[in-house]
């Protein structure tokens, strides 16, 4: 009973001081509202970079081979060096740390189709470099093993190539021209957008083909070998982004006879890498600090508006402490009356951030464009830290209540 009439006398509180209700109400509700729209937002900002550095592939490092460096040899000496097939499976038999790895290599070469034709980056690839950079099919099949051993002329195509090239008239089955050479389209990507992380034109561009397949009919002038421009693999973990490279690179560097710490004759990069740079979780902090600034703000306007009311009922407490009341009954009189008062702020600003974290995220908004991402857990934090700013804006006011002293509010009246 001494619970709800807490809450009554709450209530009327609230009711007598409308303006001054009002305000200390929406201090409460808009730093609940932010706290959970900003942490919920900083979550969007870090899925949609994420997103946008991983659609080339996730956990992937690049691997090309350059010059040896100046540190290791003489300037004039300084080779340029080449992969081949020996080297990647010399590397898919040694490595241990790499899930995946795959090879490919690219050019820029013409391509048509009936009456239209446009400049295509040509990818020779392994199937492994459909399972490493996971872009997902929207028809039709991938680069098969069987079509690398058997040098198919067969080609999986980005979706503005298939938009592009072949128009509403072509689709799978459909016989395109590369650089004068007919290949047939056994498969379309998923349009995949903008990409952060990309090693070449956008995927959406791009034509995929067998790399044996590549390699007898592009071959490379400078030597007779089957090149391999860049190796691919995936690692198993963001943590092993070190131990992965090291791996890779000794093995690679030892085929190619040059230094282990030589990193520019095996060149090395991965998104992983670039996206540590970037400050996320502090970021994220930062906007959690903003936003509970707020809601410690609004928890002011409550400790003013309850010290008022201790002020204004000192007669009332000094009666009740005349007639028998004990102070512990009104310390938890007035410390529910403020868990009331920033109760109803705080869920009523959960409702809000809630709702427009929601209708945020629900937008059809372009790839770069973040949009709150809402959890249980977000929702909890908010709500725990407007629990913490209810009870330290419940004690200085209870305190005082419990001060007040009977004889001498009753000389007053």
């Amino acid at each position: 009973m001494a619970s709800l009439e807490a809450v009554r006398q709450a209530l009327r509180l609230l009711r007598a001081h409308k303006t001054r209700s009002l305000l200390t109400l929406f201090g409460l509700v808009w730093g609940t509202a932010a706290v959970i729209l900003l942490v919920s937002w900083g979550e969007g900002v870090r899925v949609m970079l994420e997103g946008a550095f991983f659609k080339a592939g996730k956990n992937m490092g690049e691997v090309w081979a350059g010059r040896i460096s100046e540190d290791f040899t003489p300037a004039v000496d300084r080779r340029y060096l080449w992969y081949t097939i020996e080297d990647l499976e010399t590397l898919r038999q040694r490595a241990r740390l790499p899930v995946v790895i795959g090879g490919e290599t690219e050019e820029m070469l013409p391509a048509a189709y009936r009456q239209r034709a446009l400049n295509v980056e040509v990818r020779g690839i392994e199937p492994e470099i459909m399972a490493i950079r996971g872009v997902p099919l929207a028809a039709g099949r991938g680069i098969t093993r069987a079509d690398v051993d058997h040098r198919r002329r067969v080609a999986v195509i980005g979706d503005t190539v298939r938009r592009t090239l072949l128009g509403a008239d072509g689709g799978l089955d459909s016989w395109i021209r590369i650089a004068g050479k007919p290949f047939r389209v056994v498969g379309v990507l998923e349009a995949v957008g903008t990409q952060l992380n990309r090693d070449g034109m956008l995927i959406d561009d791009q034509a995929w083909v067998p790399l044996s397949t590549f390699q007898v009919n592009w071959p490379r002038w400078w030597t007779d070998d089957f090149v391999i421009g860049k190796i691919l693999y995936r690692m198993p973990s963001r943590d092993l982004l070190e131990e992965t490279e090291m791996e890779v690179r000794a093995i690679l560097a030892e085929r190619l006879g040059a230094s282990a710490d030589d990193t520019e004759a095996v060149g090395i990069h991965s998104a992983v890498k670039v996206l540590r740079r970037i400050p996320l979780d502090q970021m994220r902090g930062v906007l959690f600090v903003l936003a509970a600034a707020t809601l410690v703000i609004g928890g002011i306007g409550v400790l003013s508006m309850m010290l008022d009311s201790v002020y204004e009922r000192r007669h009332e407490i000094g009666v009740r402490l005349a007639i028998g009341a004990r102070r512990r009954d009104i310390v938890a009189q007035f410390f529910l009356e403020t868990l009331t008062i920033t109760g109803l702020g705080g869920l009523a600003g959960a409702a809000l951030g809630i709702g427009a974290s929601w209708f945020l995220g629900g937008l059809d908004v372009p790839d770069l464009v973040p949009v709150p991402i809402l959890d249980r857990g977000i929702v909890v934090l908010a709500l725990g830290v407007m629990g913490c700013v209810g009870l330290a804006a419940g004690v200085i006011p209870a305190w005082q209540a419990a001060r007040v002293d009977p004889a001498s509010t009753l000389r007053m009246e």
